[in-house]
Order: C-alpha cells, then sequence, then structure tokens
C-alpha cells in the first residue's frame, strides 16, 4: 500500500520497480533502447560508474576515484596519517607472518595493478589532469620491500610489461586485467610459491591464444554493465587455453586466498588445480571453496574456518589499489583469532 511510510522508507518504489519488470511487455528492450541511443547518438552513458576515456577505453568510476585522490580523502586527513596507518598495518603483517612461520605455513601478498595505473594515457582528460600525488599501494610496496615481506609486485611490472606484451592487458570493455594475462599471471605466482616453499609446484604449458570476439565475462563486464541494445565493436582477443605442466609427484599443498575480486580469474583457471585444497575468502568475507560444504557461504557461517586456515599450507594476499583503504578486510586480526581457536582445540 502506498503509504507515508512506506514511500518514505523507499519501500514502495521497490515494490513498483519490481511489480514492472514483471508486468510491463518489452521494458527491458526500451531500456537497452534508451541507453544505445544515449550513447550513439549523444556519447552518453547512463551508467555513471562507467567513464569512457580516449581510443573507447572504458573505465569503472571507482578506480578513478583512487587514483584522483578522492577515496584517499574520505579516509584520511592528509598524507602523514595515510602513511602512519599503513605502517601499522604492515607491522600487522608482520605479526601475522611470524604467527603463520609458527604454524608451518608461508605467506605471499600479490599486488595487482589496476587499469588507470597501467593505461593513464587512456584517461579522460580530467582524470588525466588530477591523478593524486601520493598513491597508497606505492607506499605499501615500498614498506614490504624495506621490511622483506615475500611479495609479488604486478603493479609496477605491468606497467613495464605493456610495451612489449603481445596483447592488450586490460581489455577496453573490461577492468580486471584480461584473461591474456592470466597464464602469465599463474606461473608467476607459480614459481615465486615455488621458491619459498618445498612443494615442486608446476609450471604453465600454453596451447592456444583462442582469439575471439566473444569476450569472457570479466573482459565485457564494463560493456555488459552498459546494459546496450547492441554489442560494441571490438578487437579478437585470447581467451588462453592453457594447463599445469612439470609436476612431480601427488603431495601438493593447500592454499589459502584472502582478496578481491582480481584472484576470480585465477580461480576459474587451471591454476587452482595445482593445490590439493584451496579457499578463497573475498573480501574476508564470502567463500568460495574447493569444498563443495563450505562453498558460496559466508565466513561467519564456517564452523570449521579455523581448521582451513590449519590445514592451509600456503595464504596468500590478493588485493588491488582500492581495497588498500580497508587493508585486507581485518584478515590478520581474523587470522589471529582462529589460531587461537585451534590452539584451545589442541
Amino acid at each position: 500500500a502506498l503509504t507515508f511510510s512506506t514511500y518514505y522508507d523507499g519501500s514502495y518504489q521497490d515494490y513498483m520497480t519490481e511489480h514492472a519488470k514483471r508486468h510491463t511487455g518489452f521494458r527491458e528492450f526500451f531500456i537497452r533502447n534508451y541507453n544505445q541511443v544515449a550513447y550513439s547518438c549523444f556519447n552518453k552513458i547512463t551508467n555513471n560508474n562507467i567513464v569512457k576515456g580516449r581510443d573507447q577505453e572504458l573505465f569503472l568510476k571507482m578506480y578513478l576515484n583512487d587514483i584522483t585522490g578522492v577515496t584517499f580523502h574520505q579516509h584520511f586527513a592528509d598524507i602523514d596519517e595515510a602513511k602512519a596507518k599503513a605502517r601499522k598495518n604492515v607491522e600487522e603483517t608482520m605479526r601475522l607472518i611470524d604467527t603463520l612461520h609458527q604454524h608451518g605455513k608461508e605467506f605471499l601478498f600479490v599486488f595487482a595493478p589496476t587499469k588507470p595505473a597501467v593505461y593513464p594515457d587512456k584517461l579522460p582528460a580530467y582524470y588525466r589532469n588530477h591523478i593524486f600525488e601520493f598513491s597508497l599501494e606505492e607506499y605499501y610496496i615500498q614498506l614490504f620491500k624495506e621490511n622483506n615481506i615475500p611479495h609479488i609486485d604486478f603493479y609496477n611490472h605491468f606497467k613495464t610489461l605493456r610495451g612489449s606484451f603481445p596483447f592488450p592487458l586490460y581489455p577496453h570493455t573490461g577492468t580486471h586485467w584480461s584473461e591474456a594475462t592470466i597464464p602469465y599471471v599463474a606461473d608467476s605466482v607459480m614459481k615465486r610459491l615455488a621458491e619459498m616453499t618445498d612443494y615442486k609446484l608446476p609450471t604453465i604449458r600454453y596451447i592456444d591464444d583462442n582469439l575471439t570476439t566473444d569476450y569472457s565475462v570479466q573482459d565485457g563486464e564494463l560493456e555488459a554493465s552498459m546494459n546496450l541494445l547492441f554489442p560494441l565493436n571490438k578487437p579478437a582477443l585470447p581467451r588462453p587455453v592453457f594447463e599445469l605442466a612439470d609436476t612431480l609427484g601427488t603431495d601438493k599443498p593447500n592454499l589459502l586466498v584472502v582478496g578481491d575480486s582480481y584472484f576470480t580469474q585465477l580461480r576459474n583457471s587451471p591454476f587452482v588445480d595445482a593445490f590439493d585444497n584451496w579457499e578463497f575468502w573475498v573480501y574476508n568475507r564470502d567463500v568460495q571453496s574447493s569444498d563443495l560444504r563450505h562453498q558460496w557461504k559466508q565466513l561467519s557461517q564456517l564452523i570449521d574456518a579455523d581448521e582451513v586456515l590449519g590445514n592451509a599450507d600456503i595464504v596468500m594476499a590478493f588485493f588491488t589499489a582500492p581495497m588498500y583503504y580497508d587493508y585486507m578486510f581485518g584478515f590478520p586480526q581474523t587470522a589471529q583469532y582462529l589460531f587461537q581457536s585451534l590452539d584451545r582445540k589442541s
């Protein structure tokens, strides 16, 4: 019913929207048609979270807010405060590593690059001219180097790689690193983990580029969010076919990853087959797992989360720039709590 309270709290509007979806014929067609006219005739994207840059490059607003300092000013008063917080978080990370080592586990942090960081020349003029003077991710990389914390710096490496890689490191229509880079990323991570542990981990055997204009979900995610009537013109890109190679023996480690969506493409690839069991704690909250009992649950629902951590041989953090404002989403504290639970059980 339409009342002041249902109108004021938005529940009436939500009901009417859902009612329209169910009972208005061709509604989706009209929405897509409107979006198409706005884009084709007026160069306007109706999704406010997407911004078009030079050479038809699409960017997600969240990453533009990071590179221009909007997100920074939402969290910190000044650069000194941000640096102090980062140093405190690094100290917490070192305590986490000590605890992991005491329990026979290794830790690796992966710095994933953002599209604006790798392609700043493709940004729209306003954003290109307002890049913030301080990068929180660069400062964390500096601190990790100074404190010898095991990590992979894809943030700077992708900037160097851009000129020599045979395919775009980011697709025009996506915001995550392209599928073309995933075998390279997987092999780099696997080699680094092999160096850190006693496990004989496999390498990656590249089989085929599999060039196609039928992009993967993540390579075409921004285009999909534009909700257009017709697909955008786009070049063929690889959806590479690769497999694990040079495996010796059957002794595989267990892997626990805490990270953001940048690990998703690895999680959907042969990379995870190198591990006996694996868990991906997305934002230290939602669980994806090789154990079907855990799949798609929330971390707070896992009664055996302490055992998952206890059974892990390798713990890996996997984050990109906007996520450093909520550093590892509290995973160091979560891990210490779970280890305390394990110690009580023993």
